[in-house]
């Protein structure tokens, strides 16, 4: 029988896509929820007797929970984080740090043989990053988010060891159909009217489309080269953002234009925005912080070298085709809203 590999935020974005692709290779999968009920997306993959996913719904802090789901299973993806750039650091090193460090401790004890850990290019922090990899440049990070990713992959690599594989990943901005929480929302705001970029646009991105992503993480769940190893995933291209925004607008055939922000006004807005938000205790991040506006605003871009070599990585989808891939998604699933409104 095919080994079980546990998948940690499966209702996720990213581990949605992981739980139907570790499907579709006939692995069998144990997709770890923490929502009241699964997406539908989710559960569909459940459906049927001769299903390769199960469903399993449970708290990473519910210890006596992990380690029921942690039974049989011989590799896990851990993916579950909270992934924004707004919170309090105490409240990203709980999601972060502390439930990965408890998740890692128990696989190990359940006898789980490989563990990949899904990390971030976020952990180099921002400055100048053209063709960066994993020996650098780091900048200081300033944000819960960075702050926390970087931690928990300090330490799940430190667990490495003979018989308990451990491998880190850095995606970089990862896309692609079902991403609500980031494209579709550039596409609400594209179809709204303002979307843009700051100053002239040419500071580069890292998209890197979601099958792409996942070909990488499965392969890292089977390379014993990759041991150890923290291995940033992108697609390698060099785009800017002002080409990014062009093709965005495009894919939902817009005629209208991207809007440039000057840096001076966009910080400043930032800052303002940010620490009104701050002061009313907004449990919601305001529509600039500076997170956004310091990554938009620098060169972004890495190598995926590292990948190539130890992976076999070979992304096939780039922006032009998969940011039209996602909108086809996104219009299908904004007619859908708009219906269901009346």
């Amino acid at each position: 029988m095919e080994e079980l590999v546990l998948v940690t935020g499966a209702s996720g974005f990213i581990g949605q896509h992981l739980c139907s692709a570790l499907a579709a290779r006939g692995r069998r999968v144990r997709a770890l929820y923490r929502r009241k009920e699964a997406p539908p997306e989710l559960a569909a993959l459940a459906e049927g007797t001769s299903s390769l996913v199960e469903l399993f719904r449970a708290d990473l802090g519910d210890a006596d929970r992990v380690r029921e789901a942690l039974l049989g299973a011989r590799s896990v993806i851990h993916v579950a984080a909270l992934a924004s750039d707004w919170g309090s650091l105490e409240t990203f090193m709980e999601a972060n740090y502390e439930a990965t460090a408890r998740l890692v401790e128990a696989a190990r004890s359940a006898g789980v043989g490989s563990f990949v850990y899904i990390s971030s290019v976020g952990v180099h922090g921002f400055g100048s990053h053209v063709d960066s990899d994993e020996k650098g440049p780091y900048y200081p990070l300033r944000y819960p988010y960075q702050i926390t990713k970087k931690l928990a992959e300090d330490y799940a690599l430190s667990r490495d060891a003979p018989g308990f594989r451990v491998t880190a990943l850095r995606p970089c901005n990862v896309y692609g159909p079902g991403d609500i929480t980031s494209t579709y929302a550039m596409y609400d705001a594209i179809m709204s009217g303002f979307f843009g970029y700051i100053g002239s646009g040419k500071a580069l991105t890292c998209p890197i489309y979601i099958d792409d992503l996942c070909e990488g993480v499965l392969a890292a769940l089977d390379r014993g080269e990759c041991a150890g190893e923290a291995i940033i995933l992108g697609d390698g291209q060099k785009v800017s953002w002002r080409d990014y925004a062009r093709v965005m607008f495009e894919a939902v055939g817009s005629r209208k234009r991207p809007v440039s922000m000057p840096k001076p006004i966009a910080y400043s807005a930032a800052a303002a925005m940010t620490g009104l938000a701050k002061a009313l205790r907004s449990p919601k991040a305001p529509m600039l912080t500076m997170y956004r506006v310091v990554q938009g605003s620098h060169d972004y871009h890495f190598s995926n070298a590292k990948a190539r070599e130890l992976l076999g990585f070979s992304p096939k989808v780039f922006y032009e085709e998969g940011l039209q891939r996602t909108a086809r998604s996104y219009m299908d699933a904004r007619l859908k809203r708009l219906a269901r409104r009346g």
